[in-house]
């Protein structure tokens, strides 16, 4: 990796630097947009969507849950509460909304690391103190 000149004229190093190197303010923009779209439907529309889905089927929901629980050793004449079926969509629609969540924080991770990489930028080092050397 070709590392950056300081006393080269600015003009000179950004004619030099590689076309595909950083995002432009317009692509940036047009990634922000479709990312924001891609969250407002993973973590908004999805997860409502199964809610209301979840409620119309709600009967054939509590039958489907009190099937699994039977099946369960030592569950086998357990009845399950009535707003057990609300308390499983709820955990359904909150670990997708934290995975999706999770994996775009990890996205983010993997992102900079490659762009620092690429950039030839060394990572973060251990904090010395306020004024180190003194």
């Amino acid at each position: 990796m070709r590392r950056v000149n300081p006393t080269e004229d600015p003009a000179t190093r950004m004619l030099k630097r590689p076309a595909q190197t950083e995002l432009t303010w317009t692509k940036a923009v047009v990634v922000g947009l479709g990312v924001t779209i891609l969250l407002l439907i993973s973590l908004a529309w999805i997860p409502s969507y199964f809610t209301y889905w979840w409620s119309s089927r709600d009967a054939s929901a509590v039958k489907t849950i009190q099937s699994i629980v039977s099946h369960i050793p030592g569950l086998k004449h357990h009845t399950i509460q009535p707003y057990t079926s609300t308390r499983v969509r709820d955990a359904i629609s909150l670990g997708f909304q934290s995975t999706v969540f999770a994996g775009i924080i990890v996205a983010a991770y993997v992102y900079g690391e490659k762009r620092r990489r690429r950039l030839g930028q060394r990572g973060a080092d251990d904090v010395k103190g306020y004024l180190p050397g003194k």
